[in-house]
């Protein structure tokens, strides 16, 4: 057997993933170490650069931070229409206490939607 034919072939050397490119502000931080070690793993596993992991974990931080606001809005705006500082436009018809309390049970239990 001819040496050559054994030998497995060249292996190209690895390239370091790149990001892709986005427009906005370039800046520079520093990342503390334990994000640094996080940021890196989630690169290693998404096949990407650190860079572009760093920007991806920012943004889903940034959307759960929106999402948390809305939340927090609008638990606002039912506490307050639930104490009644929100008036009842004219014509509508407040329900009880008996009537709410019955209605949060029947959404607990799963009889309405």
């Amino acid at each position: 057997m001819v040496a050559s034919t054994l030998m497995a072939p060249p292996r190209r050397p690895a390239r370091a993933p790149r990001a892709p490119r986005r427009a906005g502000a370039r800046t520079t931080l520093r990342v503390p170490d334990d994000l640094a070690e996080t940021v890196a793993r989630y690169a290693e596993q998404h096949r990407t650069s650190t860079n572009d992991a760093l920007i991806r974990l920012a943004l889903d931080g940034a959307r759960r931070y929106e999402y948390d606001r809305e939340v927090e809005e609008l638990a606002r705006v039912r506490r307050e229409a639930i104490m009644g500082r929100t008036p009842v436009p004219p014509g509508i018809r407040v329900p009880s206490s008996a009537e709410t309390t019955a209605a949060i049970l029947a959404w607990r239990r799963g009889d309405i939607d």
